[in-house]
């Protein structure tokens, strides 16, 4: 989790060499044995017939019981037709987790998830559809933080047109003969490699900016926090036109809550408002009307600190999750600005909670708006001659993050899909 000591400094991934140790991850494995998922093919009867024959108690499950000991997740073996098909096995995947979640951290047992992106995490060829299979790794890193006892391992097998016989066998040989590594990409030519983070320096010459005075940037999450910082700086430079989405509508603020900066006095200010109207407020919606203040104050504050750094901004309230609204949105600024050089996706929520409480709704919270938004915003500029493509990610994809499993699966499946 190190922090580039200058500015001058990236951090990346490559695919290291990592022999098989002949450490076993799994032995037996309390009453339950070993419970393998389906594949929507032959590969999980497979790899319980292997197991059983190296002595091992495993069966296939429809569904995976609370009391399980240890689990080897296939859905990342199934074959998509399209990006939600790749999409739901990221939330299938995590139910599980949480199905098993309260024994795991308290007792420990094995997770593996397996996957088919390539056999290499995304930094060597995959298909784009199948480049929406990757929140699973993060589930997993995520997991082994949150269960410091258990026996984790994401798995990104390459099926290369192998039969489901050879493919069980070396997720078996994976599972009984390989190593400790947290990720394990296996190759059809049956090297074994894991992910090493570096450090990559990068030159300070640079050949200019892919965005110039005038070009048009659409930024969602770009009106509020540390993106519109970026957007204030990049305006600095560039003279480019900025294009801000954000779910809050932009209202005028209430007379009586000018020049009123605590929390304490705006809510003081707008129960008096509401008393002079005859009109009561719950605790929530004086919440969410001090939100809407001060929220719209930051939106202005963006719009006013980047046309004083010598760009043009404009703010959207639009949701980037709403294909339609979006469409419209963007053939407007169109239409007065002309086509998007770049898009820059930032916007994003949290709802922290460990695997095992954390709710669906929550999850897809968290979850939709990073990735239902990328799909939107993708599509909605698939036309335009974009010259770049930036997606706000965490370091939390990388490493996984106590309590943030959602927000590390959707990172981590954004950076594959840039990747591909």
């Amino acid at each position: 989790k190190a922090k580039p000591s200058a500015a001058l400094g990236r951090y990346a991934l490559e695919l290291v060499d990592a022999p098989a140790l002949g450490l076993a991850r799994l032995g037996l494995h309390g009453a339950s044995g070993v419970l393998v998922t389906r594949d929507g093919g032959e590969v999980a009867s497979a790899l319980v017939a292997e197991l059983q024959r190296r002595g091992l108690r495993a069966r296939v499950v429809e569904s995976v019981p609370a009391d399980a000991d240890a689990v080897v997740f296939l859905g990342g073996l199934r074959e998509v037709a399209n990006e939600d098909q790749a999409i739901a096995i990221n939330r299938e995947a995590f139910q599980v987790a949480r199905t098993i979640g309260a024994r795991f951290a308290s007792q420990g047992g094995l997770f593996v998830s397996v996957q088919d992106t390539g056999g290499g995490f995304g930094l060597e060829p995959c298909p784009a559809t199948r480049a929406y299979l990757s929140g699973l790794p993060a589930l997993i890193k995520t997991a082994k933080q949150e269960w410091p006892q258990a026996s984790l391992a994401a798995i990104d097998l390459d099926r290369a047109g192998r039969s489901a016989t050879e493919l069980a066998l070396a997720i078996a040989d994976e599972l009984l003969l390989g190593g400790g590594e947290l990720e394990v990409a296996l190759a059809a030519t049956g090297q074994r490699r894991t992910l090493r983070s570096f450090a990559a320096p990068i030159s300070a010459a640079t050949s200019g900016s892919p965005i110039a005075r005038g070009d048009v940037v659409v930024v969602s999450g770009g009106a509020r926090g540390v993106t519109s910082a970026c957007v204030i700086e990049w305006a600095q430079r560039t003279g480019a036109r900025f294009v801000l989405l954000g779910r809050s509508k932009l209202e005028a603020e209430p007379t009586s809550c000018v020049g009123l900066r605590d929390d304490a006095s705006l809510k003081r200010a707008l129960l008096a408002d509401a008393k002079t109207a005859g009109r009561s407020l719950s605790p929530a919606e004086l919440s969410r009307q001090v939100g809407a203040v001060v929220s719209g104050r930051e939106v202005r504050a963006t719009l006013d600190a980047v046309a004083k750094a010598g760009g043009e901004a404009r703010y959207l309230s639009v949701d980037v999750q709403d294909q339609a609204a979006l469409a419209a949105a963007l053939d407007q600024v169109r239409r007065e600005w002309g086509p998007i050089a770049g898009l820059v996706h930032g916007a994003g929520v949290l709802a922290d909670k460990r695997i095992a409480e954390l709710g669906d709704e929550a999850f897809d919270r968290v979850f939709d708006t990073k990735i239902t938004g990328l799909r939107a915003l993708l599509h909605a500029t698939a036309s335009d001659p974009l010259r770049v493509l930036c997606m706000f990610s965490s370091v939390s994809a990388r490493c996984g993050n106590n309590g943030q499993v959602a927000y590390a699966m959707a990172n981590e499946l954004l950076n594959k899909v840039a990747q591909v």
